[in-house]
């Protein structure tokens, strides 16, 4: 295969990777972006927390008499039907109350647990759609040497590893934006000197300045 051909192949499949992957990640790209723009303002449409709905409630359930506390988490959700990441747990060295706030986009509960006598206080909060959004920009995989990470449910860790593939998807695709602009014709090249530069120039104030 000669030169010119092999840079005919690298220019087809550079069209078709650009064109296909920003296709594959459009949603994704929509929805990051979306949910930062929500945590960056502060719009009245989207303010989750005033519109916020709060339900207090005490349960009473049988409690093993285990005394690990990540185990004791793990039985209390399943028997409450609740689903989330874990924050915040709080065991008394008595090992006689637990407490625990279990979170996922849209809805939180705020857990007191007696584990002699089995009774559970629960403060359940669920916001809006809007909030939802804002959580799944902020949820990721927590570090190896975080406690909680053992109480991260499938759906976040799927959701985490999504992101990353976006990630790499964008720089993939601004390699290919690069690539197809260094073959631009002569004005081409000129606009995109300017439209890197530009950028180049804000991103170096922000990080610097």
């Amino acid at each position: 295969m000669n030169r010119t051909q092999k840079y005919k192949n690298i220019k087809k499949w550079n069209r078709k990777i650009h064109i296909y992957l920003g296709l594959f990640l459009l949603l994704f790209i929509w929805l990051f972006g979306l949910s930062g723009m929500l945590l960056n303002n502060h719009w009245d449409f989207a303010n989750s927390w005033e519109k916020r709905k709060v339900t207090s409630y005490d349960k009473i359930i049988e409690i093993s008499k285990e005394r690990d506390k990540h185990i004791l988490v793990g039985e209390i959700m399943d028997k409450l039907s609740m689903d989330g990441s874990i924050y915040n747990l709080r065991y008394s060295s008595d090992s006689v109350r637990l407490e625990f706030i279990a979170a996922k986009p849209g809805k939180r509960y705020e857990v007191k647990a007696g584990l002699s006598d089995g009774k559970i206080a629960v403060k359940e909060t669920i916001l809006d759609g809007w909030d939802a959004m804002r959580s799944m920009h902020k949820l990721r995989n927590p570090m190896p040497n975080e406690e909680d990470e053992r109480y991260q449910p499938v759906w976040a860790f799927i959701w985490s590893i999504s992101m990353d593939i976006v990630s790499v998807g964008l720089i993939i695709i601004c390699l290919g934006g690069w690539y197809l602009w260094l073959q631009a014709d002569r004005k081409r090249i000129y606009l995109g000197t300017i439209s890197i530069s530009g950028g180049f120039v804000l991103c170096a104030y922000l990080l610097f300045f």
